[in-house]
C-alpha cells in the first residue's frame, strides 16, 4: 500500500510545505506569480505543467536524443503507417507530472496500444538511449557568482532476482515497491523460470511512480561535476533553477560534460535526494527549506535584473488552463 511506503509521506510533506512556502512568500513579494521570475524562459518558471515542447528547443541538440513533438494521436500514427519511426522509442504526454504515462515501446503494436490507452491531446517521441545509468540533477544559478548542484542522485530502474524456483511473474508478484504497476509489468514480460543470481530489470523508466528507486550521490557533488553540467547550461539562457534528467556511462562521464538530457524540469522541480531511504522525514524538511531558499535567490536575481511578474489577474487566466489542461488529462 502507498500509504506504508515512505516515499509517499516525504512527497506529501514536500508538497505541502510548498505551499505554505509559496502562500508566505506571496506576502513577502506582495505577488501571487513571484516564482515565475526563477527562469524566464520557460513559461510559469516550469512550475504549472509546462508544454515540454516548447522547452527542448531551447536546449543543445548535442545533449538531447532525437525528440519529436508535440504530435497529435493522428500525426503518430501516420508516421507510423509511412515507416518514419524506428524503435524502440519512448513517448510520454507533451504536459506530465512525476513520470506518469511515459512508457518505452519496443514495437509498433505497443505504441499503438499505449495510444488507445491514453487519451492525451499531444505527445512527444524520443529516441530510446541505451546508456546505463540514470541520473537527476538539481542546478541553480543567479549570475556567475552563485550557482551549484543541490541535489544529485541516481535512479535504479525496478529489478528481480532469480532463486531458482519462482518464475518472473512470482517474483513480480513479491516485489516490494509500492507504485509498481504489476499487471503492466508482468505485460511486458512472458513468464518463467529464472536461475538463481539471474536479475532481469522490469523496465528502464527511472520514475517512482513506476516503481523506481532514487539513490543519493550527494557525496559525488563537487567542482568538477558543476563544471561538466555547465558545459551544457551555459550554452542555455534564463533557465536557472531546473532539474535535468540525464542518462551517462557513469558519474565521471557527466563530470566530462558527457551526457544526454532526458528533460528537464522547472520550478516544481523535487530534491529527489530526500527519497533515498537513509534520509529521515526530518532531514527532509531541512533539505526543502534549504532548497526554497535556493528558489528565492534565483528569483530575486531575476527580479533585480527587471523580471516584470505577471499581474494577478494573468496569473489567475494561467492557473485556469492548467486547471482545464490537468481537467482533459485524467479523462
Amino acid at each position: 500500500m502507498k500509504w506504508a511506503d515512505a516515499g509517499f509521506w516525504k512527497s506529501l510533506l514536500f508538497y505541502r510545505q510548498s505551499v505554505l512556502y509559496y502562500w508566505l512568500l506571496s506576502v513577502w513579494y506582495r505577488s501571487f506569480t513571484w516564482y515565475g521570475a526563477a527562469n524566464p524562459a520557460i513559461a510559469h518558471a516550469g512550475m504549472l505543467n509546462e508544454q515540454k515542447s516548447t522547452i527542448y528547443p531551447l536546449l543543445p541538440a548535442d545533449y538531447l536524443p532525437a525528440t519529436s513533438g508535440a504530435l497529435s494521436k493522428a500525426q503518430i500514427l501516420e508516421k507510423l503507417a509511412s515507416d518514419q519511426l524506428a524503435f524502440p522509442l519512448v513517448i510520454k504526454p507533451n504536459i506530465g507530472l512525476k513520470g506518469i504515462a511515459v512508457k518505452v515501446c519496443h514495437h509498433k503494436e505497443a505504441l499503438i496500444s499505449y495510444l488507445n490507452l491514453n487519451g492525451r491531446d499531444l505527445y512527444i517521441l524520443q529516441e530510446y538511449l541505451d546508456l546505463p545509468r540514470e541520473f537527476s540533477v538539481l542546478f541553480y544559478r543567479a549570475g556567475n557568482q552563485y550557482m551549484g548542484i543541490s541535489s544529485f542522485i541516481e535512479k535504479k530502474y525496478p529489478t528481480v532476482r532469480g532463486d531458482g524456483h519462482r518464475t518472473l511473474h512470482q517474483l513480480i508478484d513479491s516485489h516490494k515497491h509500492a507504485y509498481l504497476n504489476k499487471a503492466a509489468v508482468k505485460n511486458l514480460h512472458p513468464d518463467r523460470l529464472l536461475a538463481a543470481g539471474e536479475n532481469v530489470f522490469l523496465h528502464t523508466i527511472g520514475n517512482y511512480a513506476q516503481g523506481s528507486t532514487f539513490h543519493s550521490l550527494q557525496h559525488e557533488i563537487d567542482g568538477a561535476l558543476l563544471e561538466g553540467v555547465l558545459k551544457c547550461m551555459d550554452r542555455i539562457k534564463d533557465i536557472d533553477f531546473c532539474r535535468l534528467d540525464i542518462k551517462a556511462q557513469d558519474v565521471d562521464a557527466i563530470r566530462q560534460g558527457e551526457f544526454k538530457i532526458i528533460e528537464v524540469n522547472g520550478g516544481k522541480s523535487e530534491p529527489l535526494h530526500i527519497y533515498d531511504k537513509s534520509i529521515s522525514i526530518w532531514e527532509a524538511l531541512g533539505i526543502i527549506h534549504k532548497h526554497w531558499k535556493l528558489y528565492t535567490m534565483v528569483v530575486d536575481y531575476h527580479l533585480a535584473k527587471g523580471f516584470r511578474m505577471m499581474s494577478t489577474a494573468e496569473g489567475v487566466k494561467a492557473l485556469k488552463h492548467i486547471k482545464q489542461v490537468v481537467k482533459n488529462k485524467d479523462k
